[in-house]
């Protein structure tokens, strides 16, 4: 199955979505399409995509294919629709100058029909072109109704000049554009910032590089050119352009905006390195391993705009609504025309609250409700160290009734730490410490790290007649004495005092136990506030862990998760996620390893930690930076974006319930009638934008 996402120019309102996506998955070789509206991007599947088909049958319709995402496109869009909005009041104010109070400028109807022409037909083509691809295929969008509102009151405006009208109004249906052209250039600039997480993100690496050729001068070359395998110079204060392997020299790397780390990291050869990441102190030679779209920070990006071109259920929702709108309107505006004429007995009387109806209703502000509040709060995320592999995974979070948690290396640390002592025969904690961390030195255990980490001063210590003894432990000379280091049946004693979930190893010489050590895994230290905040906030909290019943209850009881099981199966802890949600719950799960890869996958949210590869198709939300804290920073964005979006939704449905009856009864006319529609319009989508862009504060 092939996917490719693209960029659709030409998109004005939730009715354009829909169409979009039948006119993609009218392509031979398409099963499925997405659209969003926020983004202007669209995912398409299939076994045999093409690029130019899929361009040519949006351009019946009167869309655009453009750049595929994940290129750094300029902001063509706004960029086009700066000079029509420039050319569009620089005709239409001529035409509200008599207007004005005491300016005495009246032009010839002629001049004026030509002004306003220019305006509707010129400025205002997009809008026509579209409404007309879209009429050819018996569809309607929000064009459909500005096509039609500023086309009908240009030409009432020539038939009333023709009758001999003093003042024909042209500045209705020029104004009428005017203002539309404002709102949506505004509109769309706000999108852009609003969705421009993907650009964010692509921007931490530099377009060019250093690249190495021996005997030759270093020359600076396009990272696009870069191959695996290339060396490359990365100078201190410059960004890393690729991922690659240091080969020569040290430096500090800051790694903040990729992992999170908030300190620079001391790399030196051998090391990896990934894009993105800044240089400090010292100069690198780097092989390199990826460049351009192979890199982690572009998979993190090509992740981001994946989940920004997903839908969340209250989109889905809103499509289907606009779905119906758009024709509910063109219907209400006849009916509303027919019913003035009626009543006023001319359809001079019915022309300027009919238009009104069409163009005050335009379902903009319900299309971008959902989208542009996912895509902020998506890019906000992404920035705090949160991949979100699916918008309904970040919907999801602020719905869950229940969090199920893993207990290793997701609320603890998944590593052994040193957590207890205890000494025999006269021998001083410190002197047993040193000897059983230098006997450790070259051992990758689990255990052996732990020791080092309790005692860095071993390091260096010599030691003599080194041997592993698999499944037992390790023996060797230190300063003249013969230590065992390892099991009870590996040192012939009898180690006694194991507190439950620990385990202990000892140290021995010829004369016997010289030591004990206990070794735990610890719990995070965040963990106990974390845990709080959640069941502050209502989640009912369980601990599913493949550790023993007594580690897993012990764990529990210490951070106050009153369900839990131990001994867990990943069978069992999707089985005991399957219960919850049988019984309607809604439940998400947190996990860290492949073990915790079929509980991800059937939970409701799936979470993964750090410890699991952030681009792993099991979980909805990938946690990029260490430690349970992003947790909680993107459980309180799921439940802001929520606010936000039914905001949105109350705006926008309550601004057609309140201002169409008002157009249809023809209360708005005193106001400006048309033009005060389409400044409405345009002042409407933008409020839902700029309510969305809160969510990118933190």
């Amino acid at each position: 199955m092939e996917a490719m996402q693209f960029r659709v120019e030409g998109m004005t309102c939730a009715a354009c979505v829909r169409r979009v996506e039948k006119a993609l998955e009218s392509v031979p070789g398409v099963q499925r399409a997405s659209v969003n509206l926020a983004t202007e991007q669209a995912q398409v599947e299939g076994p045999a995509l093409s690029a130019p088909a899929l361009a040519a049958a949006l351009e019946e319709r009167g869309y655009r294919l453009s750049a595929p995402v994940g290129t750094r496109p300029e902001d063509r869009e706004a960029s086009r629709a700066f000079p029509r909005l420039i050319l569009a009041w620089a005709l239409t104010v001529p035409l509200m100058a008599d207007m004005v109070p005491g300016l005495h400028l009246h032009l010839p109807w002629e001049f004026q029909a030509g002004l306003a022409g220019v305006v509707v037909f010129g400025a205002g083509h997009p809008f026509i072109r579209r409404a007309l691809g879209q009429a050819l295929h018996l569809e309607s969008s929000m064009d459909t109704l500005v096509a039609l509102g500023s086309t009908l009151a240009w030409l009432f405006a020539v038939v009333e000049a023709l009758r001999g009208s003093p003042h024909p109004p042209f500045e209705s249906a020029a104004a009428l554009v005017a203002f539309l052209l404002v709102g949506k250039f505004l509109e769309h600039k706000a999108k852009h910032r609003a969705s421009g997480s993907v650009e964010e993100l692509l921007r931490l690496a530099p377009d060019q590089a250093t690249l190495v050729r021996d005997g030759v001068a270093d020359v600076e070359v396009p990272v696009a050119e870069l191959r695996p395998g290339d060396l490359i110079r990365v100078r201190p204060g410059q960004a890393v352009p690729v991922d690659g392997t240091i080969l020569q020299g040290s430096a500090e790397l800051e790694e903040a905006l990729l992992t999170g780390e908030p300190l620079p990291v001391p790399k030196r050869a051998g090391d990896q390195v990934r894009a993105g990441s800044h240089v400090f102190g010292g100069s690198l030679q780097v092989r390199v391993d990826a460049a351009g779209e192979g890199t982690w920070l572009a998979r993190l990006a090509a992740q981001v705009a994946s989940a920004q071109g997903s839908k969340a259920p209250a989109q889905e929702r809103a499509d289907r609504i606009a779905g119906v709108f758009v024709p509910a309107i063109l219907i209400l505006s006849a009916l509303t025309f027919i019913g003035w004429w009626a009543w006023a007995g001319t359809w001079q009387a019915a022309w300027r609250p009919a238009v009104t109806v069409l163009v005050i209703a335009c379902p903009c502000a319900l299309g971008l409700a959902t989208p542009v509040a996912m895509a902020a709060a998506l890019g906000t995320a992404a920035r705090e160290g949160v991949l979100v592999r699916d918008a309904r995974g970040l919907a999801g979070l602020a719905d869950l009734t229940d969090l199920a948690f893993d207990k290793t290396g997701t609320l603890s640390l998944g590593r052994p730490v040193l957590t207890e002592v205890r000494v025999f025969r006269g021998t001083k904690v410190r002197e047993a410490l040193r000897l059983a961390a230098a006997l450790e030195e070259g051992s990758e255990h689990p255990l052996a790290r732990a020791l080092r980490e309790a005692c860095p001063e071993a390091r260096g210590t010599a030691v003599e007649a080194f041997e592993s003894h698999p499944g037992g432990g390790v023996s060797g000379v230190v300063e003249g004495r013969t230590l065992r280091l390892g099991g009870v049946r590996f040192l012939g004693a009898a180690l006694e005092g194991e507190t439950p979930g620990a385990t202990l190893a000892g140290l021995a010489d010829d004369g016997g136990l010289l030591a004990i050590f206990e070794f735990k895994d610890q719990l995070r230290p965040e963990a106990a506030s974390v845990v709080k905040d959640l069941l502050a906030s209502g989640l009912r909290l369980h601990l599913l862990s493949g550790d023993t019943p007594g580690a897993a209850r012990d764990s529990a009881q210490a951070l106050g998760i009153a369900e839990f099981e131990g001994g867990c199966s990943p069978e069992a802890k999707r089985q005991r996620i399957r219960v919850l949600q049988e019984g309607g719950r809604k439940v998400g799960f947190v996990g860290d390893g492949v073990n915790d890869a079929l509980a991800l996958a059937q939970a409701d949210v799936g979470i993964s930690l750090p410890g699991l590869d952030a681009l792993r198709p099991a979980a909805s939300l990938n946690l990029l930076r260490p430690g349970l804290g992003p947790l909680l920073g993107v459980r309180r964005l799921s439940l802001r974006t929520r606010a936000v979006v039914r905001q949105n939704f109350s705006w926008a449905f309550g601004y057609n319930l309140l201002l169409v009856p008002l157009a249809a009864l023809n209360l708005l006319d005193r106001f400006g009638g048309p033009m005060l529609a389409g400044a409405a319009m345009g002042l409407s989508s933008l409020s839902v934008v700029l309510n969305a862009l809160r969510l990118r504060r933190r």
